[in-house]
């Protein structure tokens, strides 16, 4: 997407100076083909140092040249969060495995350190009674169930991660 945008943006340019894509290519020390295909859309990705140097070579500002530099911030705070999340889900997941393949006293000691977090959060209030029920449900079932449980969130599976009482299992 930012390549096509780009790409538009050095086309527009480059035709406004009355540059071959030859002459710019050049200019830019980037390969014509490059150029060709990035003008086109075909290009999907391609390194920020050959679009700073063609913006260079045509006299562009790279910061007025950047797609809606309003919405780039929550963009990236969108992706920020979904890494968080995605990160939560793997450590829970691991989690789940470890608690399926660990012997039955391990696997409780586990869950028994989990419900102390729990139980914490319900004495300190410091947590919603939303994830406190939910966490306490869960850990009530037996270990191979809580890894089960714990692999199939479904429609809660966001929510938990956001409060999770395993978190000491992974720092």
């Amino acid at each position: 997407m930012l390549a096509q945008h780009y790409g538009k943006i050095i086309k527009d340019q480059r035709l406004s100076k009355g540059l071959r894509q030859e002459d710019l290519a050049a200019k830019a020390r980037v390969a014509r083909a490059v150029i060709s295909q990035l003008e086109r859309g075909k290009r999907r990705a391609v390194q920020s140092d050959t679009i700073e140097r063609l913006l260079h070579a045509l006299n562009v500002d790279l910061r007025a040249a950047a797609p809606a530099a309003r919405e780039e911030p929550r963009k990236l705070a969108r992706l920020e969060q979904y890494k968080k999340l995605n990160e939560q889900r793997v450590r829970h997941l691991r989690l789940a495995i470890d608690l399926a393949a660990d012997n039955e006293r391990a696997a409780r000691e586990k869950i028994a350190k989990a419900r102390e977090r729990v139980e914490l959060w319900r004495r300190n209030r410091s947590c919603s009674p939303f994830y406190i029920d939910r966490w306490s449900q869960l850990l009530a079932l037996p270990p191979k169930r809580v890894a089960k449980e714990m692999s199939s969130f479904g429609e809660w599976e966001d929510a938990l991660f956001q409060n999770s009482p395993w978190s000491w299992a992974w720092t």
